[in-house]
């Protein structure tokens, strides 16, 4: 039997009678699984089998069950309230929200707000799921404001990570890099699950062979309220964040939320500040037929410094003090403050359920992104002897004399995406098909004009100025490209459920096709570019229980990665062509194949599997510059074979302590010789870049009763930076530690909590990943005698120790 008393004071109390004790401990121990299925705020329920166990909400009343359909398999989450705190009601996670119940035919690693709200509050989604096995983040800002940031999985890079908000795509359209600092807050983030490996078939991204990252965020509060909170700390960090909840307005059945939070830090590599702020909403309207429609909305203004990343000869002669210059010299090419870089974006997603006749269900998706961004550096340009693509002309720089010829190189872009995905799923006795459309239309426009400098080094607004022109009066460019990107996929799934639901068979393909028109509007032999690709995407899991504790697991599947933007276009140099644009590059292919086992008991979770992926023409992300500006590229890697094991564990809470490791064994090796010219590289056999052979994380979790906290230590070994293995990055290690506690309700002030979050604990000075791998760092001889170049790959540097205080309470 299980009682629940609600207090004048909010809090909720569980009594367990000594009859009923094992029937109570599975309910509490039944955590989150998947975040497209989450249980209502307030209410407590069971699903198992065709048994259905409600509580009741906030208010006492009794509460309908309420389930939601998940892409894939049909899962079921359940949660056990221990307390309420600022954030909301705690539930009962394996390691402490780090480890969330799952059920699927895959691995996967869902960290929910359990843990999130207990970290430092600027924690973003990659930091979130940083401690999960194969995940290998990269990042040189402490607080997340700014950019700089990676995350690759089982070795492969952010580009191959498929990046899903409230069931839209929000990988970049240009480079498909994912920037988690864009899309929410981490108070308001629900769960964030990695799935290493693959995504799910209906999921809109088109680039996931390392897996996907899906964020969801949390549901407005059913009742009245909202949350406050600040924080200070290191590099004089301020933030204030604040969120009101509508309640259900009226008797419409529709409730909603609206986020505001604006923080500022100095730059923890040199001169300059870091600059976000943000808004989250959300409507919810739910139908007493089991319909729901949301309306999520995202919004973000940032303004901060893109920090160099050093070559590992910079690393070992400056060490931190490798930063952008200080001070301004006419003629200067890296002045800080011509280094700022701006960005602005918007999201729209609207993930609805509808329930039709006949054990039908439609889910659709449509969804909006706008984005706006200017990514600048420093430079010099002269008035004669210059190109505009193949044409040599003269250039008007006001105040060329007092810069000493010192410019801002602007390399300015548009992104508009539009798009719809949809899925029509009906049972058929055992069977459960699914069948699914994505479209999505993107522009993408990117130039590069020029600004002046004042004598002391200043320049215009990043949105303006772009005053260098021609003998014509036109803005002088060095870039100037228009790329409209068509996506269509469509998906068919059969899930097959057999032996009582113990046995599911899911077998589908997607037929993926993506067609590139563009233009190159510089002077010269190209002006048209484009091109198709289809590529067919059959998979396969199988996912069997033998009881409530145990489960195997197989799964096969394929993935690609299309070509960025970037290979269609022609780059000119001194007025002829250096980079020969390229149409006709074959997209990155790959075929994998998981073997799991997944235990969840009372007491303990744990998961491991064994994975291998064939890949051909894999595509590695990397840095170009183009006037000191960075501009990401992709290194063909030819054939790679990756193999290894993902494990993590975790317990339920026991005296408040949720302990949690997990590990992964990665052999990464590149299958054939790289052409370069018209020789060949001697890689065949070499160890993969950014693949470390070992990475193992230890995360411990404390809440009970007033008191809360953290401390987790992640070791990542090792990793090439360079196809050739002829440079390497040297292992690392941070340690990180959270300490908190709740203080009394009191007046119109609800679960008031204060809490410190310390970083690189013990301040390590070490690189925290690849920025720009290499094909060779040394000069090398080919296998037909030519002398092949070497160049210099760069790297993140790690954030320094920080600490932040949080004070927040909710009302």
């Amino acid at each position: 039997m299980l009682t629940i008393v609600h207090y004048r004071a909010c809090k909720t109390y569980i009594a367990l009678s000594t009859a009923s004790f094992l029937a109570s401990t599975a309910l509490a121990h039944a955590a989150v699984d998947q975040p497209h299925v989450r249980s209502v705020r307030g209410q407590h329920k069971v699903v198992s089998g065709q048994h259905v166990v409600s509580g009741t909400d906030a208010s006492g009343k009794s509460a309908a069950p309420r389930a939601f359909v998940s892409h894939g398999t049909e899962e079921v989450r359940v949660s056990a309230v221990l307390q309420h705190g600022a954030y909301g009601r705690v539930r009962r996670v394996a390691g402490g929200g780090l480890m969330a119940r799952q059920t699927g035919g895959d691995m996967r690693s869902t960290v929910t707000s359990e843990y999130i709200n207990k970290q430092a509050a600027t924690t973003t989604a990659y930091q979130a799921v940083s401690l999960t096995p194969g995940a290998n983040f990269s990042q040189s800002d402490p607080y997340g404001f700014a950019a700089n940031s990676m995350l690759s999985v089982r070795g492969l890079g952010g580009n191959e990570v498929g990046q899903v908000w409230e069931g839209m795509p929000v990988n970049d359209i240009e480079t498909y890099n994912g920037y988690p600092t864009y899309w929410a807050d981490g108070e308001d983030i629900d769960s964030v699950s990695l799935t290493q490996g693959s995504a799910a078939i209906t999921a809109p991204v088109m680039n996931a062979a390392g897996g996907q990252i899906t964020t969801t965020m949390r549901d407005p509060a059913k009742k009245f309220g909202g949350l406050v909170d600040y924080s200070y700390g290191t590099l004089n960090l301020q933030r204030f964040y604040g969120r009101v909840d509508t309640g259900e307005i009226g008797h419409t059945g529709v409730t909603g939320y609206v986020s505001f939070s604006n923080g500022t830090a100095k730059n923890s590599l040199g001169p300059g500040r870091q600059m976000r702020r943000h808004v989250d909403f959300s409507l919810k309207k739910d139908f007493e037929n089991g319909d729901v429609i949301k309306l999520n909305g995202s919004y973000v203004d940032m303004d901060y410094m893109n920090n160099p990343n050093p070559s590992m000869a910079d690393w070992k002669a400056e060490g931190r003090s490798y930063a952008r210059g200080s001070t301004f010299s006419p003629g200067s090419s890296d002045y800080w403050l011509q280094n700022r870089w701006k960005w602005e974006q918007i999201m729209l997603s609207m993930p609805s359920l509808f329930k039709l006749p006949g054990k039908t269900e439609l889910t659709v998706t449509p969804y909006f992104l706008e984005a706006w961004q200017n990514s600048p550096a420093s430079s010099t340009l002269s008035e004669t002897g210059n190109y505009y693509g193949t044409q040599p002309v003269s250039v008007n720089i006001p105040g060329f004399d007092a810069a000493g010829g010192s410019v801002r190189s602007d390399y300015v872009g548009t992104q508009s995406v539009g798009g719809i995905n949809a899925a029509l799923s009906r049972k058929f006795g055992d069977h459960k098909l699914t069948l699914g459309y994505w479209y999505q239309y993107a522009v993408d426009d990117l130039s590069m004009p020029f600004s002046s400098v004042s004598p002391s080094g200043s320049a215009g607004s990043a949105w303006s100025l772009h005053n260098v022109t021609m003998g014509n009066g036109e803005p002088y460019l060095a870039e100037k490209e228009h790329t409209v990107t068509q996506t269509n996929a469509i998906y068919l799934q059969d899930e097959v459920s057999l032996l009582q639901d113990r046995l599911k068979i899911v077998g589908g393909i997607k037929a993926l096709m993506v067609n590139r028109e563009g233009t190159n509007s510089l002077p010269g032999p190209q002006y048209h570019a484009g091109s198709n690709n289809f590529q067919p995407l059959p998979r396969l899991s199988v996912a069997y229980k033998f009881n409530k504790e145990h489960q195997v697991f197989f799964n096969v599947t394929t993935n690609t990665l299309m070509p960025i933007d970037d290979t269609l276009y022609n780059s000119y140099s001194g007025g002829a062509v250096s980079t020969q644009g390229n149409s006709a590059l074959k997209p990155e292919y790959s075929i994998s194949e998981e073997l799991g086992y997944r235990y969840q008991g009372k007491i303990a979770h744990a998961s491991i599997a064994l994975f291998n992926y064939n890949f051909t023409n894999r595509q590695v992300s990397s840095l170009r510059y183009v006037n000191n500006v960075q501009v990401y590229s992709t290194i063909n890697g030819g054939g790679q074979t990756t193999r290894g094991v993902d494990f993590e564990a975790g317990l339920m809470p026991f005296y408040g302590f949720s302990p949690y490791v997990s590990a992964e064994y990665l052999h990464a090796t590149v299958d054939n010789n790289i052409q370069v010219g018209n020789d060949y590289l001697p890689t065949a056999g070499k160890t993969a870049v950014r693949s470390p052979h070992f990475q193992g994380a230890i995360g411990i979790v404390y809440d009970h009763r007033n008191f809360f906290g953290t401390f987790s230590v992640k070791y990542t070994g090792s990793q090439y930076s360079t196809f050739m293995n002829d440079e390497k990055m040297p292992s690392y290690k941070t340690l990180n530690l959270s300490l908190g506690y709740r203080l009394p309700s009191f007046g119109f002030v609800k679960n008031p909590e204060i809490r410190v979050a310390f970083m690189n604990l013990t301040d390590e000075k070490v690189l925290s990943g690849v920025a720009s791998p290499q094909l060779n760092a040394q000069t090398t001889t080919g296998i037909h005698g030519t002398s092949i170049e070497g160049g210099s790959a760069s790297y993140y540097i790690a954030p320094r120790f920080t600490s932040s205080m949080t004070i927040a309470a909710g009302f």
